[in-house]
């Protein structure tokens, strides 16, 4: 049966009574309603792609955005407590940080008698000064009254002026057994230069340091966790491109307020391009220029978010919670025609200090029941009047405008046409555009919406994308109507998270790890992809660091001091350059060396044998519901009916607890809580709560309202979000899984550890555990290359991404255009081949002289000799059609001038021919891989397909499939065991894409067929 829809409840599960978990504590004190209108309407939709850029938000939604629990995760994550720290951008510092030296001196000097290894480090690192103590008697007695526990007990009571230090001797102490603390070692070496105390002590550490250690530093070196700041023990501080922008925010505002001061013409309107790499932190650092720029220095500027997904709405507004930000929300009405409007003012910022006297000014003021819809100027208006009169924080105006895509749209046209005194004017807005190009490649009107926007924006705008690009090589409606000052802030992607990539196949269920070189067909589009100015530095994260390693010549056991790279950034500046230029010898070596070990197909326990182990799974999907019902198990009935029968019963013992409890003394209450949860996870944990996992629990009421089907799925540690449908239970566990630190569950997988998303989710879900991607070949053919890069950029810390077929893998790494280029670089090449083997034609035949050539010619033009095989078995086929347009008057006549007229002389014609070229053709295609390649080439020829767009005669072996096939089998160029493999992954690749041509295949069915029964009766026969 198929998994039932949310509300299907069973009728055992009816909901009978009880509260649902509050909204707000804001009932107390106030009665408006601040759900958006008609809260609770949850449209069900079929599963589409559809482009959902935010609706008004319902009841669930604020109860998701203040809840007291996520908003309190985000006061407890690194985030929250680095924006409090945050120092400013190292390149603005003087120098690097200092050590104490004087104490480090002190810590090596009263070590000296311990091990040789302090000694050699006292008198390398302070010559000077060591041998000054060895003449100076007082300040020899003073240090030999020291010893190292009390020096490093003075450096912790300096507390901020010793940490630095602090960290340095703990690095030194730890170096011979952890590989971080030598590249902690290395990156303090660099920044203070070759003699400096930090890199003497670095080298003497690394040549004492045993080959194991070694090895590890060089792998770890790879990792995305190394880097300095406050990632590695060290400082907080920002980075280059938001020291950038903080900095032209400020000038520009600056000189538009002088302007306005002296009556002056303003300056041109700015317009930036944040062009970071996903998960560089664009939300933190849109609410970086609010504390530390805007509410500082320019109180007066709004800053108006616009998100690209509801979710993306919640997950911004939570953060406004924890940092205090006076903030509204901004979101179009769904329920009307597209014009109308809801703002609402969130309940944190409301005055909860209103006593009854306050609550009957509420209503002489004629505060209604809920703010209802309308204009974008009237809910603004309105919200402002009541904001002030209640005394809202901000006195009615807030700090932050978090909007959907429609509404602000809406906004900035109102913001040209306000008055100038008007809160909400042009001049007073500075718009953050998060991720602008989301579904402008799908919906025609979402793009129509991110053109009225970038028509009339603000007198300071930022775009911050991961995949825009600079103004210069943007369409020119990006630049909108009105002339600005253009300017691009960047990023550069070098310290991305490590991912390895991969392919699933459901057939054979495995995993095929696929390394950054087998991603090109040759090396002929190896060199034009290294041309592209972004591609090569977006790939460098795909390697490995076996890969890494390989290219720059680390090949231990052990290795060099000065081959360690300080951090990731420098490491893959210093990888690029060498993996740019690889020569054709040295791609193919590498691209071979890489397809085995650890790089070969491995067998997993289905799909969910790839998931994540340790952290949190991403799925990309179609329908969330359906697949997060499938991973959890729901296909094996017998397994799922057992499940539902286990958690039936619990929750009715759960039901019978809660009655009992009822019924008891406070006191009594109060001690059977402590005793069921002194019982752990055997029990529902707590009265009222029922445990669906470690670490994992709900409230009885929640789950009676959910159905059965959703309770198991949750109880394997699968959750959903999708743009509407979402379960409220599922949509809230959801939220809090986002907020998951791997750091935090020391080892243990996290409650949720799979999160299934559709297309506009992909967008919203920024979690920290996820070290896995899984993208479903049904979402993923879909999707444009802004998108996959999107999907990539979810990914948050080192992992692996998973796709369904090889097309999709390279469209997402390779760029929007690589298809296309490689098709049009194809049909030269097949052209190159064809001409080669009609001048063999006629002549006295030498086969392995004639594969020479074609090799030769291959490497030539940096393409594959497989690949130039396949192009050749096609180019011999067609030999018995007519010749094409453009072949050269010096070539020998071979083609027909008429087409064979039945299929039974066509094919009699390409055994003649076999007769000539097959034993050429069979020692250039040995291999299976070059053979499944060759009948592709079979198939495109005789579809019309690239790169024989041109040649429509190929489709006389359309007919003829099973029978052309046949023939190339009898002549020995193809064999067996190829021809069905190639069947069997046809059959795979048109279940993953329904819309792939499947005419050959069909065709070809019966011989493929035929050998599967032949193979078998063999096989049968060898085993009697």
């Amino acid at each position: 049966s198929a998994p039932r829809c949310v509300g299907d409840r069973p009728s055992s599960l009816t909901y009978t009574g009880g509260a649902r978990p509050s909204m707000s504590d804001a009932d107390e004190y106030s009665s408006d309603d601040d759900g958006h209108i008609h809260d609770d309407f949850e449209p069900q939709v079929d599963p589409t792609l559809s482009v959902d850029v935010g609706s008004g938000l319902s009841s669930h939604d604020w109860a998701d955005i203040d809840n007291s629990d996520l908003v309190a995760k985000v006061r407890g994550s690194a985030g929250f407590r680095i924006m409090r720290e945050l120092q400013p951008w190292d390149g603005a510092l003087e120098a690097p940080p200092a050590q104490l030296e004087g104490k480090v001196f002190e810590f090596f000097y009263v070590q000296r008698k311990e091990a040789d290894l302090w000694k050699t480090l006292v008198k390398e690192c302070f010559p000077k000064k060591y041998e000054e103590a060895s003449n100076d008697k007082a300040e020899k007695k003073r240090l030999q009254s020291l010893w190292a526990q009390a020096v490093l007990d003075e450096i912790k009571a300096m507390r901020e002026h010793g940490k630095h230090t602090l960290r340095f001797l703990n690095a030194v102490v730890n170096a011979s057994s952890s590989a971080a603390d030598h590249l902690f070692l290395r990156r303090e070496a660099l920044k203070h230069g070759p003699g400096s105390v930090e890199a003497k002590a670095a080298q003497i550490l690394w040549d004492q340091t045993s080959n194991r250690i070694k090895d590890q530093a060089f792998d770890a070196m790879h990792l995305w966790t190394n880097k300095g700041g406050a990632q590695s023990g060290g400082v907080a501080r920002m980075y280059k491109h938001q020291h950038e922008l903080l900095e032209e925010l400020d000038k520009h505002y600056t000189t538009v307020n002088k302007a306005i001061e002296a009556d002056a013409k303003p300056p041109l309107p700015l317009h930036v391009i944040l062009s970071t790499p996903t998960g560089s932190g664009k939300t933190f650092t849109a609410l970086m220029v609010h504390l530390r720029l805007l509410k500082v220095k320019h109180p007066n500027v709004i800053l108006v978010y616009s998100v690209p997904t509801k979710q993306v709405l919640k997950r911004v507004g939570q953060e406004c919670e924890a940092h205090a930000a006076p903030y509204w929300t901004a979101a179009r009405d769904h329920s009307g025609d597209g014009t109308l409007h809801q703002v609402r003012r969130p309940y944190s910022i409301r005055d909860k200090a209103r006593n009854r006297k306050a609550m009957r000014a509420k209503a002489a003021i004629g505060e209604k029941l809920s703010a209802g819809s309308g204009t974008i100027e009237q809910q603004l208006e309105y919200a402002a009047d009541v904001g002030y009169k209640l005394k809202d924080r901000g006195a009615g105006k807030p700090d932050i405008i978090i909007a959907d895509l429609n509404t602000t749209a809406s906004l900035l046209k109102a913001a040209h046409a306000a008055k100038e005194s008007s809160f909400y004017h042009k001049n007073n807005l500075l718009l953050y555009f998060d991720e602008p190009n989301m579904g402008i490649h799908l919906d025609p009107n979402v793009l129509g919406v991110v053109s009225t926007i970038q028509n009339h924006m603000p007198v300071a705008a930022v775009l911050a994308s991961a995949t825009l690009g600079p103004w210069e090589g943007l369409e020119p409606w990006w630049r909108g109507t009105t002339p600005a000052r253009q300017i691009t802030i960047s990023l550069e992607p070098y310290d991305l998270p490590m991912s390895t990539l991969n392919v699933y196949s459901e057939e054979k269920t495995s995993l095929s790890p696929i390394s950054p070189l087998a991603l090109f067909n040759n090396h002929a589009e190896y060199q034009r992809v290294m041309s592209d100015a972004r591609m090569p530095t977006l790939l460098l994260r795909h390697l490995n660091p076996a890969q890494g390693n390989d290219l720059l010549g680390i090949k231990g056991p052990g290795g060099d001091w000065d081959k360690i790279q300080g951090d990731v950034k420098s490491l893959r500046h210093a990888v690029e350059p060498i993996f740019k230029n690889l020569s054709y010898e040295e791609f193919t070596r590498l691209k071979a060396q890489w397809a085995t070990g650890v790089g070969a197909a491995k067998k997993v326990d289905g799909i969910r044998g790839a998931l994540s182990k340790e952290g949190v799974t991403m799925v990309g999907c179609i329908d969330p519901r359906k697949v997060a019902l499938m991973l959890a198990g729901f296909g094996d009935s017998e397994q799922w009916t057992q499940e539902v029968h286990r958690l039936n019963s619990k929750l009715k013992e759960a039901e019978r607890v809660m009655k009992e409890s009822a019924k008891s003394e406070k006191k009594a209450k109060k001690k059977d809580e402590e005793e069921e949860a002194q019982m752990g996870d055997e029990t529902e944990g707590q009265i009222g709560l029922i445990t669906l996992r470690p670490m994992l629990k709900v409230s009885v009421a929640e789950a009676l309202e959910s159905d059965i089907d959703t309770l198991v799925m949750l109880s394997k540690g699968i959750a959903y979000a999708c743009g509407s449908g979402t379960d409220p239970m599922v949509k809230r566990l959801y939220n809090q899984a986002l907020l998951t630190v791997p750091d935090s569950l020391k080892g243990r997988a996290p409650p949720l550890n799979v999160l299934v998303v559709d297309y506009s989710s992909i967008y919203g879900t920024d979690c920290p555990a996820v070290d896995t991607l899984l993208l479903q070949e049904d979402l993923g053919r879909l999707l444009a290359w802004e998108d996959l890069q999107q999907f990539l950029g979810r990914l948050r810390r080192d992992g692996t991404a998973i796709f369904y077929s090889l097309r999709t893998l390279r469209r997402a790494a390779l760029g929007p255009g690589a298809e296309e280029a490689e098709d049009k670089a194809e049909c030269e090449y097949q052209r190159d081949v064809e001409v080669a083997i009609l001048g063999m034609q006629g002549k006295s035949r030498d086969s392995e002289a004639e594969a020479a050539a074609l090799k030769k010619l291959a490497e030539s033009l940096g393409r594959s000799f497989a690949e130039t095989g396949a192009l050749a078995t096609a180019c011999v086929m067609s030999l018995v059609l007519p010749a094409p347009s453009g072949l050269s008057d010096g070539l020998p006549k071979v083609h027909p001038s008429e087409p064979a007229g039945t299929d039974k002389d066509l094919l009699a014609q390409l055994a003649k021919q076999l007769e000539t070229n097959g034993e050429m053709l069979e020692m250039m295609l040995k291999k299976r891989a070059d053979q499944i390649l060759a009948i592709n080439k079979v198939e495109a020829l005789a579809l019309s397909a690239s790169p024989f767009v041109k040649r429509t005669g190929g489709v006389r072996y359309l007919g003829a499939a099973a029978k052309t096939l046949q023939v190339l089998y009898d002549a020995d160029v193809l064999s067996e065991e190829a021809i069905i493999a190639w069947g069997q992954q046809k059959q795979a690749a048109l279940s993953l894409d329904p819309d792939m041509d499947a005419r050959f295949f069909e065709k070809a069915k019966p011989f493929i067929s035929w050998l599967e029964e032949a193979s078998s009766s063999e096989e049968e026969s060898d085993e009697e």
